[in-house]
């Protein structure tokens, strides 16, 4: 029996090792690809409201939390895929921007 059970340790050191170079393989021929990075794709995650029922009554002491509803919330993400090696990129950071308009003045 323990034979078997050494057996099973090494093949998943081996396997790890393997999968250590199959990502780091990855990684470099991720980043000597040229992107051509196909359609943006907004895809936001949605998370519903809820209900709260609260601590019930008579329970925790000044520390009690009553009953409250919390409202639905959207956060933003966008995700683009590279048309030559397949690389996923999805991002929930955003920027503002800010265009001034002149309008001329009579």
């Amino acid at each position: 029996m323990p034979t078997k059970i050494e057996d099973l340790r090494k093949a998943i050191r081996a396997a790890e090792e393997n999968l250590k170079n199959y990502k780091a393989r990855l990684d470099t021929l991720e980043r000597e690809c040229p992107h051509q990075w196909g359609e943006v794709i907004y895809d936001p995650i949605k998370y519903p409201g809820y209900h709260s029922p609260g601590d019930p009554p008579g329970t925790m002491g000044v520390d009690r939390r009553l009953p409250s509803y919390v409202e639905p919330s959207t956060t933003p993400r966008w995700t683009r895929t590279c048309e030559v090696c397949g690389k996923v990129e999805i991002t929930t950071r955003t920027q503002e921007e800010v265009k001034v308009k002149k309008t001329p003045v009579f």
